[in-house]
Parts: structure tokens; C-alpha cells; sequence
């Protein structure tokens, strides 16, 4: 969708959240499929411990999907932090 609206020039910046990350994720298209595994391979090698794999592969999703994004949209990329991290600086830097 923002491939179609970027290639007419009307948008100029982009904003990305949790939900739409899961969206993509869970989309089918080949593209979002691939960003999943190459996050899901990410965390796997650079989690501390099993339970943070699922985090961190979310928040690299995040950044593959920020990646495509910049590539298409001329401005600014904005990616929002989990709404739980949203009022606590330390943790949304993380």
C-alpha cells in the first residue's frame, strides 16, 4: 500500500507500528514471509536465552519493515515502540 501512494508523490513520510508489523508479518506475501524468517534467524542468533527470541524477532521485523519503507517514501521513517515501552524512555530506546 504505501509502494502505491509513495510512487504517486502525495506522501512524503511514513509512520510504521506494532500492529502493522504483525499484520505484514501474518500477510502471506512473499516479501513480508522472508522478512519474517530473516528476523525470526536473527533473533535466534542474538537473543539472551529462549524467551527474549519472540521480542527481539518482533523488534527486527520492525527494522526490516523500516528498511523497505525508507526505500520507498523520500521522507522521514517513523517506527513506533510497543504502546507498554511508550511512556518509559529507557525502555524504548532499548
Amino acid at each position: 500500500m504505501i509502494e502505491r501512494f509513495a510512487s504517486t508523490g502525495l506522501i512524503t513520510d511514513a509512520t510504521t507500528n506494532p500492529l502493522f508489523v504483525s499484520q505484514a508479518g501474518l500477510s502471506g506475501d512473499a516479501r513480508y514471509v522472508a522478512f519474517v524468517d530473516k528476523a525470526i534467524s536473527y533473533a535466534k542468533a542474538n537473543a539472551d536465552g529462549d524467551d527474549a527470541v519472540l521480542e527481539l524477532a518482533m523488534d527486527r521485523l520492525a527494522v526490516e519493515l523500516g528498511l523497505e519503507i525508507v526505500e520507498l517514501v523520500p521522507g522521514y521513517v517513523s517506527t513506533e515502540v510497543d504502546i507498554r515501552a511508550s511512556f518509559d524512555t529507557a525502555e524504548s530506546l532499548r
